[in-house]
């Protein structure tokens, strides 16, 4: 995705690794939220990190089979976003995050900060730095890829409608006509039960008009691809 309108997307030592051990689920949840993030905007369920300063350290937390599935990121430094931490809580006991793993946060969020102030693509220590390929579901190892980082901007553009109208869940539900745990799912990134023409219609629902085009790849790219791109 390299797109001007996005924030590059970089990982900061294990996790990518570890958000790819993630269910096929979570990882969906996880890649939207940070693709959210590049945009400019806020996942529904990404919360300031409670430690640290202002609202600049977000965690999204996702529950999956009984299960609680964290990963955290920075936007302190502009115009990047960082992911510096992701982890399974398998406790059922209390929801603050572990010392051990506030400390790993702090200590790459303190990383990151000497490198953006020194303008540096990397430093000689050990915690390892990867920028993004440009779509972070294939980063994540999310099947169909480009299908998913598509479905996840439609899915961006009309939670970003129904926050700007100031909507209810349940007249946005009306007006969609599905339930509201569905719009509720769908403004989540939790997309595997629409498929793209579904969110096409949606939009027209919104009253915005969907054009597809059809044209050349770029000789400089070996394979065709999906985009969404907004007027």
């Amino acid at each position: 995705m390299d797109n001007p309108r996005y924030r590059p997307l970089v990982w900061i030592g294990s996790t990518k690794e570890d958000l790819r051990k993630f269910p096929a689920e979570v990882r969906s949840v996880m890649g939207y939220a940070l693709h959210v993030a590049q945009s400019g905007n806020k996942h529904p369920d990404a919360k300031p990190l409670k430690g640290f300063k202002g609202a600049g350290v977000l965690e999204v937390v996702d529950d999956y089979d009984g299960d609680t599935y964290r990963a955290v990121y920075t936007v302190k430094m502009a115009g990047v976003v960082y992911a510096l931490h992701a982890f399974q809580k398998k406790s059922k006991k209390g929801i603050a995050m572990p010392k051990a793993d506030i400390d790993l946060i702090r200590a790459r969020l303190k990383r990151e900060k000497e490198l953006y102030k020194k303008r540096r693509k990397s430093m000689n220590d050990d915690i390892k730095v990867e920028k993004s390929s440009g779509n972070v579901f294939a980063d994540l190892g999310v099947a169909n890829p480009e299908k998913a980082l598509a479905k996840a901007e439609l899915a961006r553009w009309i939670s970003q409608i129904i926050s700007k109208r100031h909507m209810s869940q349940k007249e946005a539900a009306a007006l969609l006509g599905i339930d509201q745990p569905k719009v509720s799912a769908l403004m989540r990134g939790r997309l595997s039960g629409f498929s793209t023409e579904r969110l096409f219609k949606f939009l027209n629902d919104l009253g915005r008009d969907v054009e597809i085009v059809v044209k050349p790849k770029l000789r400089s790219r070996h394979r065709a691809k999906i985009s969404v791109v907004a007027a």
